[in-house]
């Protein structure tokens, strides 16, 4: 996965991370968790703050807001109908943001609330290489 972001899934998951789309992926049967971590400069090379690239990103999410995040990160998130390829019939979206970069979120699950789980046990730890 990514050294500056952790989640917490199944063991039981199978995972992969696909090189192409430079996201990381696992999932069983029946759920999946999708990551994307970018990092972001402006022109001179500096990190753009965490509230900058909120303002930019958040009307990229639509449908029912998720009223909680993971502690201490600047995050929102929405639930909505899974699209037909899904492996499950809801899907929750969301993205995290802290000075210099962003984690963009997919959670596939008929249970919302085991979804919200996985959303809520993302951490983010310092490193100081890019992802």
């Amino acid at each position: 996965m990514f050294p500056s972001w952790s989640l917490e899934i199944p063991a039981s998951f199978d995972e992969k991370f696909v090189e192409k789309g430079g996201y990381w992926h696992a999932w069983d049967d029946t759920r999946s968790v999708s990551l994307t971590s970018m990092t972001i400069a402006d022109r001179r090379g500096r990190p753009v703050g965490a509230e900058a690239i909120q303002e930019q990103m958040r009307p990229l999410l639509s449908g029912d807001p998720v009223a909680d995040g993971p502690p201490g990160l600047l995050a929102w998130a929405t639930t909505d109908v899974a699209p037909p390829f899904a492996r499950a019939s809801r899907v929750l979206h969301g993205m995290i943001t802290v000075n210099g970069r962003v984690l963009i979120v997919t959670v596939t699950s008929d249970d919302l609330a085991w979804a919200r789980g996985v959303w809520v046990s993302i951490r983010h730890h310092r490193v100081s290489r890019p992802d």
